[in-house]
């Protein structure tokens, strides 16, 4: 393809012959001067013929074509020009041109010398050239970026004045297919003036790109290559180099958006399972993210950072078909934090005055006289050294002492103020007994667990700190732990309304679920203990509100109200334990 074909460009300046006026000395721009008394044309040059001779009055003496040769999107030129000395002493020359942008303005950074050749002897024809284009690509000697859209081209020549110079029309040619490597299957984003070096922003060269695409492959090459904000891209990717993002930005990948893309993109597995979360609450992004099978292995907490515009549609999103696993490393320890509180009955909910309160994460599950069992930290105010819970206190009022204890979780969702619609569906979460399982949003709705398994968690598999539980659907799932001895630890709680558990499997030492909320169901589940005694396998503080039917509890029991009674709803089959393979 040749793009001055193709687009209707005109390259080639006219000849000195044609138009002398159209050439200048400077950088060939309005403003430029002319080529002066020291230019003459030369009608019949043995190497040239037509030709233009000049004197080399300054340390650079510049010619330049005053015209703007365009420069466009993804296209390489090649500049070039044949000189000789006649006269005097030895110059070198270069091909230069200025890098005109928007309204005329110079950009900023863009190359603007070629590279330098040395004439050796008089008479003797030395060829200058230049390959000038937007991206960083092997061979290209002047990268002007994607803002360029024209340049003023010609050559100096430098080193002592005093020579005679004899210089042959100046050559420019479209040289894009050189470059653009299959380029009927894919686009290089070094084509739309992306750099690849980790710091230089990159965003609009891959938006260009990708607008320039029409279906055929994004092509990211080797780099690293820095996208400083929300980036979508339509276009099919084929990463051969990785991207970096800041925290907050996202990548949408709509084509495949699915884990391995991602990890193509980000390099670590748990890099690429953060930012594709992240994408997956952008508005328009696909409703499904797509683990293929993969297992990411985590050495800390992966918490999900809110892109920064999340979506707002009643679309459900859903995370699928992966293996999350916990390895060894330090960051898995709960942090432990003791404060005194001050506490009044007409806010139960509130603790003010709370030394270290910036200190005391959101989701911090709190301990202590007068606190119910699984409370936890829905909103902090370090400024107000204000906590919000999300239950009330019992006791009367004063001061307390108290203890904050935040679990590490493999998926932490606490960052994200409000998520609403989000299923997890055959999803494999191994806690190793390193670390708990799922931490909720502190605020939201319909949240589902579909076919998955939460196995050997350190503290908790799922987490509520507030009231990101409500209508939380648990469907089919599991949480089920190789320990025999009896720990404080539980499946799940939830203290919103809406709770429905229905067909799923509590196997361990741990109690199944604490329900502090109303309106629940319970349906088709087996809940077993295996520490060999009778224990709670679930905790309903508000027993009137709950129906629970066509249920197996093994060696445990349903415990109800603040008095913790004992209880065998009808309708549900209590058992003894009984003799079953280990897990």
């Amino acid at each position: 393809m040749n793009k001055a074909i193709t687009d209707g460009a005109e390259l080639m300046p006219p000849s000195y012959g044609e138009a002398l006026e159209s050439y200048a000395a400077g950088d060939g721009t309005a403003n430029a001067p002319g080529v002066g008394r020291g230019a003459r044309l030369i009608a019949d040059d043995p190497d040239f013929g037509a030709c233009l001779e000049l004197d080399k009055t300054d340390s650079i003496q510049s010619l330049r074509y005053r015209g703007e040769t365009p420069l466009l999107p993804g296209c390489y030129l090649r500049v070039s020009v044949r000189i000789k000395a006649v006269e005097g002493p030895l110059p070198a020359a270069r091909i230069a041109g200025y890098a005109g942008g928007p309204q005329g303005a110079a950009v900023a950074d863009a190359q603007t010398e070629g590279p330098s050749v040395r004439l050796r002897e008089l008479g003797e024809v030395r060829e200058v050239s230049a390959i000038v284009g937007p991206g960083a690509r092997l061979g290209v000697d002047m990268v002007w970026g994607a803002n360029a859209l024209y340049g003023h081209f010609g050559v100096d020549v430098t080193g002592p004045k005093g020579a005679v110079l004899r210089i042959a029309p100046l050559v420019i040619e479209d040289v894009t297919s050189v470059f653009l490597h299959q380029q009927l299957a894919q686009v290089d984003v070094r084509d739309f003036g992306a750099a690849g070096d980790g710091e230089t922003d990159d965003s609009d060269a891959f938006e260009a790109a990708d607008a320039a695409a029409r279906g055929r492959v994004l092509l990211v090459p080797e780099g690293r290559f820095f996208l400083g904000r929300d980036v979508r891209l339509s276009a099919p990717v084929r990463f051969q180099g990785q991207v970096v993002m800041p925290e907050e930005a996202a990548l949408l990948l709509r084509r495949h958006f699915d884990l391995p893309q991602y990890c193509d993109a980000f390099g670590d597995p748990a890099l690429a399972l953060r930012k594709a979360l992240q994408a997956l609450m952008l508005p328009h992004a696909p409703s499904r993210l797509d683990m293929k099978g993969a297992t990411v292995t985590l050495v800390e907490p992966l918490r999900v950072r809110a892109p920064r515009t999340m979506s707002r549609n009643a679309q459900r999103k859903t995370l699928c078909n992966g293996r999350i696993v916990a390895a060894a490393g330090p960051q898995w320890i709960p942090q432990e934090r003791r404060a005194l509180v001050r506490w009044a009955a007409e806010a139960p909910r509130v603790l003010n005055d709370v030394t270290l309160a910036g200190e005391i994460p959101l989701g911090a599950h709190v301990s202590g006289a007068g606190v119910r069992a699984e409370t936890y930290v829905s909103d902090v105010d370090p400024e107000a050294r204000i906590l919000t819970l999300n239950g009330a206190l019992g006791g009367g009022a004063g001061t307390r002492d108290l203890t904050f204890t935040r679990f590490r979780y493999l998926l932490d969702f606490s960052d994200i103020p409000t998520l609403c619609d989000v299923t997890l569906s055959g999803m494999d979460l191994a806690c190793e007994r390193l670390s708990s399982g799922i931490m909720l949003a502190p605020r939201g709705a319909n949240m589902r667990l579909q076919d998955c398994t939460i196995r050997d968690m350190r503290d908790r598999g799922l987490t509520s700190c507030g009231s990101g539980c409500s209508c939380l659907v648990l469907d089919r799932s599991s949480f089920v732990s190789r320990r025999r001895t009896a720990l404080p630890h539980l499946g799940f709680n939830a203290s919103s309304s809406g709770l429905r558990i229905v067909n799923c499997r509590s196997d361990g030492p741990h109690t199944f679920g604490h329900f502090s909320g109303t309106h629940m169901l319970m349906s088709g589940c087996h809940v077993s203990n295996s520490t060999g005694q009778l224990h709670p396998g679930l905790v309903l503080e508000r027993g009137p509100n709950c129906l629970l039917s066509g249920n197996h509890f093994e060696a445990c029991s349903v415990v109800v109200g603040a008095e913790q009674e004992s209880v065998q709803p009808d309708g549900n089959l209590f058992s003894p334990a009984q003799e079953r393979p280990g897990l």
